[in-house]
Protein backbone atom coordinates (compact mmCIF):
# COMPACT_ATOMS: atom_id res chain seq x y z
CA UNK A 1 0.00 0.00 0.00
CA UNK A 2 0.98 3.38 -0.80
CA UNK A 3 -0.41 6.73 0.76
CA UNK A 4 -1.35 10.14 -0.45
CA UNK A 5 0.56 13.02 1.66
CA UNK A 6 -0.71 16.12 0.42
CA UNK A 7 -2.48 17.75 -2.92
CA UNK A 8 -2.26 21.38 -3.34
CA UNK A 9 -3.69 23.90 -5.77
CA UNK A 10 -3.06 27.18 -5.84
CA UNK A 11 -5.79 29.34 -5.16
CA UNK A 12 -5.10 30.99 -9.24
CA UNK A 13 -5.48 27.69 -10.50
CA UNK A 14 -8.66 26.85 -8.59
CA UNK A 15 -11.47 25.32 -11.00
CA UNK A 16 -9.45 23.70 -13.97
CA UNK A 17 -9.48 20.72 -12.77
CA UNK A 18 -6.16 19.99 -11.58
CA UNK A 19 -7.07 18.09 -8.54
CA UNK A 20 -8.61 15.77 -10.63
CA UNK A 21 -5.68 15.00 -12.81
CA UNK A 22 -3.67 14.97 -9.57
CA UNK A 23 -5.61 12.11 -8.07
CA UNK A 24 -5.38 10.49 -11.41
CA UNK A 25 -1.66 10.62 -11.45
CA UNK A 26 -1.38 9.60 -7.97
CA UNK A 27 -3.10 6.56 -8.69
CA UNK A 28 -1.29 5.51 -11.41
CA UNK A 29 1.97 5.87 -9.94
CA UNK A 30 0.63 3.72 -6.90
CA UNK A 31 -0.48 1.33 -9.94
CA UNK A 32 2.41 1.20 -11.79
CA UNK A 33 4.30 0.24 -8.45
CA UNK A 34 2.33 -2.44 -7.93
CA UNK A 35 -0.34 -1.33 -4.84
CA UNK A 36 -3.91 -1.92 -5.03
CA UNK A 37 -5.11 0.87 -2.68
CA UNK A 38 -4.12 4.48 -2.27
CA UNK A 39 -5.33 5.83 1.18
CA UNK A 40 -5.52 9.62 1.14
CA UNK A 41 -5.96 11.54 4.64
CA UNK A 42 -7.54 14.70 3.68
CA UNK A 43 -8.12 17.93 5.08
CA UNK A 44 -11.73 19.46 4.06
CA UNK A 45 -11.25 22.52 2.77
CA UNK A 46 -14.77 24.61 4.10
CA UNK A 47 -14.23 22.49 7.61
CA UNK A 48 -12.78 25.61 9.39
CA UNK A 49 -15.91 27.84 8.78
CA UNK A 50 -17.51 25.16 11.03
CA UNK A 51 -14.85 24.57 13.71
CA UNK A 52 -17.55 23.57 16.01
CA UNK A 53 -18.89 20.94 14.39
CA UNK A 54 -17.37 17.42 14.92
CA UNK A 55 -15.77 15.98 11.80
CA UNK A 56 -17.97 12.51 11.68
CA UNK A 57 -21.02 15.30 11.88
CA UNK A 58 -19.13 17.22 9.04
CA UNK A 59 -18.31 14.64 6.55
CA UNK A 60 -22.11 13.11 6.82
CA UNK A 61 -23.61 16.69 5.05
CA UNK A 62 -24.50 16.43 1.66
CA UNK A 63 -25.63 18.39 -1.10
CA UNK A 64 -28.54 18.07 -3.29
CA UNK A 65 -27.21 15.61 -4.86
CA UNK A 66 -25.95 13.16 -2.30
CA UNK A 67 -22.05 13.97 -2.48
CA UNK A 68 -20.35 15.46 0.28
CA UNK A 69 -21.00 19.12 1.02
CA UNK A 70 -17.22 19.92 1.38
CA UNK A 71 -15.85 21.01 -1.78
CA UNK A 72 -12.62 18.69 -1.50
CA UNK A 73 -14.67 15.69 -0.78
CA UNK A 74 -16.53 15.38 -3.95
CA UNK A 75 -13.48 15.62 -5.89
CA UNK A 76 -12.18 12.06 -4.34
CA UNK A 77 -15.81 10.70 -3.97
CA UNK A 78 -15.76 11.33 -8.08
CA UNK A 79 -12.67 10.02 -8.25
CA UNK A 80 -13.96 6.45 -7.04
CA UNK A 81 -12.79 7.11 -3.63
CA UNK A 82 -14.41 6.01 -0.37
CA UNK A 83 -14.79 8.00 2.94
CA UNK A 84 -13.38 5.60 5.12
CA UNK A 85 -13.47 7.82 8.57
CA UNK A 86 -12.23 10.09 10.53
CA UNK A 87 -8.91 10.69 11.79
CA UNK A 88 -9.33 12.40 15.15
CA UNK A 89 -5.82 13.25 15.85
CA UNK A 90 -4.08 13.50 12.01
CA UNK A 91 -1.79 16.88 13.26
CA UNK A 92 -1.27 18.04 16.64
CA UNK A 93 0.44 21.73 17.60
CA UNK A 94 1.22 22.28 21.40
CA UNK A 95 2.87 25.64 22.56
CA UNK A 96 2.87 28.14 25.41
CA UNK A 97 0.57 31.20 24.98
CA UNK A 98 3.36 33.28 24.18
CA UNK A 99 3.96 31.18 20.57
CA UNK A 100 -0.18 30.89 20.38
CA UNK A 101 -0.08 34.83 20.64
CA UNK A 102 2.75 35.12 17.88
CA UNK A 103 1.62 32.89 15.93
CA UNK A 104 -2.42 34.10 15.69
CA UNK A 105 -2.17 37.30 17.04
CA UNK A 106 -4.87 36.42 19.39
CA UNK A 107 -5.04 37.21 23.18
CA UNK A 108 -5.02 33.43 24.20
CA UNK A 109 -5.44 34.78 28.20
CA UNK A 110 -8.58 33.03 28.99
CA UNK A 111 -9.05 29.17 29.58
CA UNK A 112 -10.87 27.14 27.00
CA UNK A 113 -11.87 26.85 23.21
CA UNK A 114 -10.70 29.40 21.12
CA UNK A 115 -11.28 29.56 17.52
CA UNK A 116 -8.49 30.32 15.37
CA UNK A 117 -9.27 31.15 11.50
CA UNK A 118 -8.27 28.33 9.19
CA UNK A 119 -8.38 26.02 11.94
CA UNK A 120 -10.68 22.88 11.70
CA UNK A 121 -11.56 22.96 15.58
CA UNK A 122 -10.61 25.35 18.49
CA UNK A 123 -7.67 25.55 20.26
CA UNK A 124 -7.56 24.38 23.58
CA UNK A 125 -6.23 27.02 25.99
CA UNK A 126 -4.67 25.89 29.43
CA UNK A 127 -3.65 29.55 31.09
CA UNK A 128 -2.48 27.86 34.21
CA UNK A 129 -0.53 25.27 32.50
CA UNK A 130 0.35 28.44 30.19
CA UNK A 131 -0.27 26.01 27.04
CA UNK A 132 -2.24 25.68 24.09
CA UNK A 133 -2.35 22.90 21.86
CA UNK A 134 -4.85 22.46 18.83
CA UNK A 135 -5.79 18.77 17.70
CA UNK A 136 -6.74 18.55 13.95
CA UNK A 137 -9.14 15.78 12.60
CA UNK A 138 -8.57 14.49 8.89
CA UNK A 139 -10.75 12.34 6.91
CA UNK A 140 -9.36 8.75 5.49
CA UNK A 141 -10.48 8.34 2.12
CA UNK A 142 -9.95 4.98 0.44
CA UNK A 143 -9.18 4.65 -3.47
CA UNK A 144 -8.05 2.08 -5.87
CA UNK A 145 -4.78 2.19 -7.50
CA UNK A 146 -6.17 2.08 -10.97
CA UNK A 147 -7.60 5.39 -12.70
CA UNK A 148 -11.04 6.20 -13.17
CA UNK A 149 -11.90 9.35 -15.84
CA UNK A 150 -14.25 11.88 -13.82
Amino acid sequence: MASALEITVDTEYLGRGLSYRMLEALRATVAQQGHDTLPAPVRPTAKHLHPHVPMAEYIRRRREDGLPSDPWLPVHVKAGGTIEKVAPASMTVSGSLAQWRRWTGLPFDSDGDIEVPGGLVPVRCDTTQDRAVYVEPNVWVRHGARTKQV
